[in-house]
């Protein structure tokens, strides 16, 4: 890590001189002039100073050919953009989109549209850049369409690969950072097939990498595992230092889901060491960057701002506004782990501020997680208090978006199948319009012959109707399953929030209040369940933990999924005494026994918090929504104390509306104050 604090100026000039001498050779070792160029952009990350130069020499050079023209122009644009050159690589885009126009060129106006997309991702505002290289891509993808005969993507001289593979790359990684897992893995996919296809072994490596990181995201670690290896191995072939640096980037991306902390710390290392040998300043300190992350993981502060300290200097150099934002990031979580509360605060305001600008939703609830684990490690309580709701509200719209995708997807299926059925039908009611008009011709000729032609067309008229009126049925069901999935869980199969909120809308009538009991379910440290065995197993526990409270409730209560690892029991006609008993039996079944997962052992306990409303001795009417948030405060105060309990809240001193949120704004001085009177039930195995 000393190294990464500055070089000697005699060292860093070596450095600069080797790469210059490897610019210098690209064109001896490249077989194509789109290769050298293609070198040279690749060069430009950590050497853009020495790859404009080189590209300038090449277009005085270079023919008056529009496509060499264009290739050259979109080549520094490229490097201007990924250098953070903003004004310059937009004033290369909008020369390339004047020839466009000047020549009608489709080409040049996507390979305009693929230089603002890389300025935009630079900048941090991945929406515009997904916009962007979506737009080039659809130009690109004319050229580069599967040949007859040939499943995968064409490798023809007319199709420009590099480009729509970047695009392509754009894309995966804006569907990345808002958690659409699927739609990253269809970019990615899609990029390694082209690679492929082109025998373009740096970019498939880089590919297969991404796609082993989506894997294990997707709760798929042998897969993750076995796409690594293949791309190491690949890169290995290729001896190119760069390449195998950004394939243990994801290796190391990899072991962080699986929870091996150790291992991504050992891959980020060797990266390191990987992009100092190939004199890469820039992706050493993006590989500092990734070290920061791994201390803060390891709890070792001091070490995580140091090396974010490290890369500042080098990121900022080349304006890569993304990367300096993962650095604030880490650099905030290491204060806040040495005390240094206010400004690891500051830090993350700067963070959230510019993930709400790009829309990054997934990435903001990584960041309040973070923040709000490393705040309760420091002591501060109420900032992370206000950090979990934040991240709860962001992760129940997460949810929400995702499954509204779900459900488009779901539909867009059911269309395509009913406007199948639709042709079906026209061309069956086409055919019986021919037969009809074939029977009057031959009714001219032959009476007899006519007449059995008509018979038959009356009952040819039969099964059409039959079958109009069977698909009607049919569309009709559909519709109605659609209903059903909407308002149920598609992993628990329990109720969802959408189907608890019209419960609940339902059975409250005017002012008179919600009447019940509520029960807060949240499962103890799911995270590390997550972390330690993997997302598969996480599902296999929140599938049992549902089995086990829909066997512990009466027939008449409503088991609710409220999000993530969190349930809500709804129970009508329930006494104080009774809902003690229920929280009881709850704890009972969730803790009293592990979870089997592959004759494995995972030990699981819940936290409750609950309420039987109204409250005494007042019994002020509640709106069921407040009466939820009442509940929750229980169950914060159940995990505050250790968690593996259950906290009920037997009475409140509120006369009124009013007073009920006071004590609701500030629940915990409330009870330290003795407004409210609350009830403890310990779980098995707990003090």
């Amino acid at each position: 890590m000393n190294a990464s604090r500055g070089l000697p100026t005699r060292i860093a000039w070596m450095h600069r001189a080797v790469a210059l001498l490897a610019l210098l050779a690209a064109p001896v070792v490249a077989a194509t002039f789109e290769e050298r160029v293609d070198q040279l952009v690749r060069n430009g990350y950590d050497h853009p100073a020495e790859s404009l130069a080189e590209l300038a020499q090449l277009r005085a050079g270079a023919s008056d050919a529009p496509a060499a023209s264009r290739l050259l122009l979109q080549a520094e644009g490229m490097v201007e953009a990924v250098t953070g050159r903003a004004a310059e690589a937009g004033a290369l885009a909008d020369r390339l989109a004047a020839m466009a126009r000047e020549q009608q060129d489709p080409y040049g106006t996507a390979a305009s549209n693929l230089v603002r997309a890389v300025v935009a991702e630079t900048a941090g505002q991945l929406d515009i850049a997904a916009a962007l290289a979506q737009s080039a891509a659809s130009v690109y993808q004319l050229a580069c369409r599967p040949v007859a005969g040939n499943e995968g993507p064409a490798s023809g001289p007319g199709c420009d690969h590099r480009s729509l593979w970047r695009a392509l790359q754009v894309m995966e990684r804006r569907a990345l950072s808002l958690g659409h897992y699927t739609a990253a893995q269809e970019h990615a996919q899609a990029a390694f097939d082209l690679a492929d296809a082109a025998g373009d072994t740096y970019r498939k490596a880089l590919s297969l990498g991404v796609l082993g990181y989506i894997a294990a995201r997707g709760g798929q670690p042998d897969v993750a595992l076995r796409t690594i290896a293949q791309a190491k191995r690949m890169a290995a072939a290729m001896n190119d230092p760069v390449a195998m640096a950004r394939v243990r980037v994801n290796e190391a991306r990899i072991a962080g889901v699986r929870g091996d902390v150790d291992g991504g710390l050992r891959a980020t290392e060797d990266a390191y060491a990987l992009a100092q040998r190939a004199g890469a300043r820039r992706l050493q300190a993006v590989l500092l960057t990734n070290l920061s992350d791994a201390y803060v993981r390891r709890n070792r502060p001091a070490d995580a701002l140091r090396a974010a300290d490290a890369a500042l200097p080098t990121v900022r150099e080349f304006n890569d506004l993304r990367t300096e934002l993962v650095l604030i990031n880490n650099a905030g979580l290491a204060k806040v782990g040495l005390k240094r509360i206010a400004e690891g605060k500051h830090d993350l305001a700067r963070v959230m501020e510019a993930k709400e600008k790009s829309g990054a939703v997934a990435d903001q609830v990584v960041t309040l997680r973070e923040f709000g684990e490393a705040l309760a490690a420091a002591g501060d309580m109420r900032s992370a208090l206000e950090l979990y709701h934040r991240e709860r509200k962001l992760s129940t719209e997460l949810m929400q978006r995702n499954r509204s995708i779900v459900l488009k997807e779901m539909q867009t299926r059911y269309d395509a199948e009913a406007k199948q059925r639709s042709i079906e039908l026209m061309r069956s009611d086409n055919e019986l319009k021919t037969a009809a008009l074939a029977n009057r011709d031959l009714m001219n000729r032959i009476w007899l012959v006519a007449a059995a032609l008509m018979v038959l067309a009356t009952a040819l008229a039969l099964m059409l109707v039959r079958r109009v009126r069977e698909t009607q049925r049919q569309l009709e069901a559909s519709h109605a399953k659609l209903r059903v999935a909407s308002e149920r869980d598609p992993l628990t199969h329990l109720a969802n929030r959408r189907h608890c909120h019209a419960v609940m809308a339902a059975r409250q009538i005017g002012d008179a209040g919600f009447s019940g009991a509520l029960l807060m379910v949240d499962i103890d440290h799911f995270k590390h369940v997550n972390d330690g065995h993997g997302h598969a197993t996480g599902d296999v526990v929140l599938v049992e933990v549902a089995r086990r409270l829909d066997a512990a409730v009466r027939d008449a209560d409503l088991v609710v999924r409220w999000g993530g690892e969190e349930f809500l029991i709804v129970s009508a006609r329930l006494g104080i005494e009774q809902a003690d008993q229920l929280a009881a039996r709850v704890l009972a079944a969730i803790g009293g026994a592990p979870v089997m997962v592959e004759g494995r052992a995972v030990p699981v306990t819940a936290s409750i918090g609950y309420a039987c409303f109204p409250l005494p001795p007042y019994a002020v009417p509640v709106h069921w929504e407040q009466a939820i948030n009442l509940s929750d405060m229980a169950l914060y105060t159940a995990k505050s104390q250790g968690r593996n309990r259950a906290i009920g809240l037997v009475s409140a001193s509120a006369s009124d509306g009013a007073t009920l949120r006071a004590i609701e704004a500030d629940f915990e001085r409330a009870w330290r104050e003795g407004r409210v009177t609350l009830r403890h039930t310990a779980g098995p195995g707990a003090s």
